[in-house]
């Protein structure tokens, strides 16, 4: 970030709006100021779509990058992106995406074939480091090519720059939500390898959506303009957004109010919850999402390599009375990795997990110190933020009372967790998982042997292969038990405590239009705009 970005970008936003540079005075002062869509939102790790994977990250790559469909602003089917069109053949193996012609970077280079045909290789290399390469294993030859097999290719074809056809290894009837996740976003290879990790700063990032990177100034805040590049610029009602970090919910909170941001998203303050409920009913919502909140437990080092301690663990817990006396905030109770609202779309059934026993979590913990000694004191990480406090502490008490276990809990920034956990540096700490598409698989594929991001270190075998049976079914009925079972396997082997299902509570301006609630909590930028008040 260059200060002269930051200083001049409500100028050049101004500009953009009113499409007049040679104004008077008179007639600047009469024109309505630019509409900047303000959202709290944590600080993301990555902008780059390829190594996005935690929500903020993946938020701000959706607005700045467009893949072959985009998602729609609520439950519907998705939308032409850079594909103006497709088609599948009748087993549903082999898909041909036709890109527009006006289909532009933003500095006015065509998106070709060839863009996500590299961007897709890249995820899959791991000297990349992506945390999403999953998401492309529907793909021909993805997992060979990304474990370096001998004469492995990828299932893509360019035959010329607008025609891009995908192999898929067995039918996935939910592909087309599939490509909208910023893993299959095409990035151009002579900008990556031209500044490597520098190349989402400002001054060097190429991007592709419907708006552009304006300036980023770390702690602080993302600045997104309006790009005039994008091939459906004219639809866009908004003329750029402001992404401000969240140090703490209650700063947040004070945004809102003060109308810094149109959006308060997953930063709110637990205390203040029934304040805004009662005082802000136009702007207070709670709306089911397909994510779980859970504790990850560091399953390949002492003491919990025994899987007796990791159940006595989940054993204590009353996750029912977290919910309703800590949370507050129309959250379910878990007991397993899947949430039980997939249902509906899916016709998946979850098995059901271990409940709050505090006497069976008391003797499963006496044989594992009966044979492996008293368990030595445990440390539970957080990231900062008073929601997530108040869980810790909740389940520091919990493991006290019902064990006599000693648990300290210690918070840190959000990037520091997430450094800690990939490394497996901790014994317990703070997780979560939010779907991606709908579907059972992307929350079990997550605990897959040598996933990046199975952060207990997990590994089974059965589970494995059932994943690996349910990627290759050709209907749901053959997905279904699949699932099933790799989600028993997981219960059994403990290698998490679920704790609850979330409800998304947020704050959102009433004048906001186009915004509608959904499973997977994607709100498209391009389709938002919002009044004055």
């Amino acid at each position: 970030m260059t200060p002269s970005r930051v200083a001049v970008l409500p100028v050049l936003a101004l500009v953009a709006w009113t499409g007049c540079s040679r104004c008077g005075p008179a007639e600047t002062a009469n024109r309505p100021a630019p509409k900047v869509f303000g959202v709290a939102i944590w600080e993301p790790e990555s902008i780059d779509p390829g190594l996005a994977a935690e929500e903020a990250g993946v938020t701000i790559s959706r607005a700045l990058f467009e893949g072959l469909l985009a998602r729609p602003a609520g439950n519907g089917p998705m939308r032409p992106g850079v594909a103006e069109s497709w088609e599948s053949t009748p087993d549903g193996l082999r898909w041909t995406f036709r890109l527009r012609a006006d289909a532009r970077w933003s500095d006015g280079r065509p998106v070709v074939a060839g863009d996500f045909a590299y961007a897709w290789l890249r995820v899959l290399d791991p000297a990349t480091g992506s945390r999403s390469a999953s998401q492309l294993y529907f793909m021909d030859g993805a997992q060979a090519v990304q474990k370096g097999a001998a004469g492995a290719r990828l299932g893509v074809e360019t035959p010329d720059d607008r025609t891009l056809i995908v192999r898929l290894h067995a039918p996935v009837p939910y592909f087309e939500s599939v490509v909208t996740y910023p893993a299959w976003f095409p990035v151009r290879r002579d900008v990556v390898e031209a500044h490597g990790a520098r190349w989402t700063r400002p001054e060097n990032i190429v991007t592709n959506g419907p708006f552009r990177l304006d300036s980023f100034q770390a702690g602080v805040e993302a600045l997104l303009g309006r790009s005039p590049t994008w091939w459906n610029a004219g639809s866009v009602r908004l003329d750029g957004a402001a992404f401000r970090f969240v140090a703490n919910e209650r700063t947040a909170y004070e945004w809102f109010r003060s109308g810094r941001v149109h959006w308060l998203k997953s930063t709110l303050a637990r205390d203040l919850i029934p304040e805004m409920r009662r005082t802000r009913p136009p702007e207070f919502h709670t709306d089911p999402v397909l994510c779980t909140y859970y504790a990850a437990m560091r399953v390949t080092a002492p003491p919990l390599d025994d899987v007796r301690l990791r159940h006595a663990l989940d054993l204590a817990v009353d996750k029912e009375r977290l919910v309703r006396e800590v949370l507050m905030g129309g959250q379910a109770a878990a007991t397993g990795i899947v949430p039980p609202a997939i249902l509906a779309a899916t016709g998946y059934r979850p098995p059901v997990g271990k409940r709050f026993d505090a006497a069976a979590a008391r003797a499963l913990l006496a044989e594992h110190v009966r044979e492996r000694g008293p368990v030595p004191p445990l440390t539970y990480l957080y990231n900062t933020g008073e929601a997530h406090r108040l869980i810790a502490e909740f389940l520091q008490a919990e493991w006290k009372t019902n064990l006599g276990l000693e648990v300290a809990v210690r918070s840190t920034e959000w990037k520091s967790l997430l450094a800690r956990v990939r490394t497996g540096d901790y014994p317990l700490a703070r997780a979560s998982w939010c779907a991606d598409y709908v579907d059972p698989g992307n929350f079990l594929e997550v605990f897959e042997t040598g996933n990046p991001n199975n952060y207990p270190g997990f590994s089974s075998p059965v589970l494995d292969r059932a994943v690996a049976r349910a990627r290759g079914a050709v209907s749901w009925n053959g997905r279904l038990p699949a699932y099933a079972e790799a989600e028993q396997v997981l219960i059994e082997g403990a290698p998490i405590v679920p704790l609850y299902f979330y409800t998304r509570i947020y704050l959102l301006d009433p004048g906001v239009t186009g915004f509608e609630p959904n499973m997977l909590d994607v709100h498209p930028l391009d389709l938002l705009d919002f009044r004055a008040p």
